[in-house]
């Protein structure tokens, strides 16, 4: 039981936002007390800080510029930048941690993909970024409103990759990466794939929803879920990071290009 309490209070701090700072000051405790007293366990709770820190970062407020159109094609765009802050605090801490966990970067999926995962990596961003910029504005809107993406700046282009590359990657390495890994070493990798892609729908919930978020918490831990099988199947981040990527870029027109 001892070794889910880690993946509960995750969940608990996805779910309910004025909890996460505290988590992950819980979290860090627990961590550096576990360590010390039974080291076995201690894997499951690092692989939780690096996705607490990117939980408790979105408590950070944008600025309006980020999100009312006006730096859509900027080349510091707020909303682009933000992320990548974001990306480097989260990836920072699980830097710190990988030679306390112990397995280096290829234990947690880093590592070079085979030949067909490699290709099928480059054709998945291929296909789903433009596929994404089609189909994301009406499936986003039964949940966020209208949508009506501002798609004739060219510039914007080099900033919606900036925020898909720093938030795809960020998230698979967090999440399908430490996350999974580190907490498959006490529970198992069942009970890890289900775990972070449960956290992983947790954390898409928020106030911006116009209808229920629970159709879009449940798509993205359907989608964590799918990414966790990957990774693991795998051994490799390649294919997740990838597809996160392409779907990502119509993520940064919505929020920075947005006209309606």
């Amino acid at each position: 039981m001892l070794d889910l309490l880690p993946l509960a209070l995750l969940a608990l701090a996805a779910a309910v936002h004025p909890l996460r700072i505290p988590v992950l000051l819980l979290l860090g405790m627990g961590y550096a007390t576990i360590r010390t007293r039974d080291p076995r366990r201690a894997p499951a709770w690092a692989g939780t800080l690096p996705v607490a820190v990117s939980l408790s970062w979105g408590l950070v407020s944008l600025p309006p510029s980020a999100t009312d159109g006006s730096t859509c094609a900027g080349v510091l765009a707020p909303f682009a930048t933000w992320r990548v802050a974001e990306a480097f605090v989260a990836l920072a801490t699980l830097t710190a941690l990988v030679p306390l966990v112990g397995g280096g970067p290829g234990a947690i999926g880093l590592r070079r993909p085979s030949r067909s995962v490699g290709l099928l990596s480059i054709a998945a961003l291929v296909v789903l970024g433009p596929l994404a910029m089609v189909l994301g504005p009406l499936l986003a809107g039964p949940f966020f409103g209208e949508v009506d993406l501002a798609v004739g700046e060219p510039a914007a282009l080099v900033s919606a990759l900036v925020f898909a590359v720093a938030n795809g990657v960020m998230e698979e390495t967090i999440y399908r990466g430490s996350l999974q890994a580190w907490t498959a070493r006490t529970t198992g990798p069942g009970i890890a794939i289900v775990g972070q892609a449960i956290v992983f729908g947790l954390a898409h919930g928020g106030p911006d929803f116009v209808g229920s978020p629970l159709p879009v918490i449940a798509a993205m831990a359907a989608g964590g879920l799918i990414a966790g099988l990957i990774a693991w199947r795998t051994g490799s981040l390649a294919l997740p990071i990838a597809a996160h990527v392409g779907l990502d870029i119509p993520l940064y027109y919505g929020n920075a290009c947005r006209l309606t």
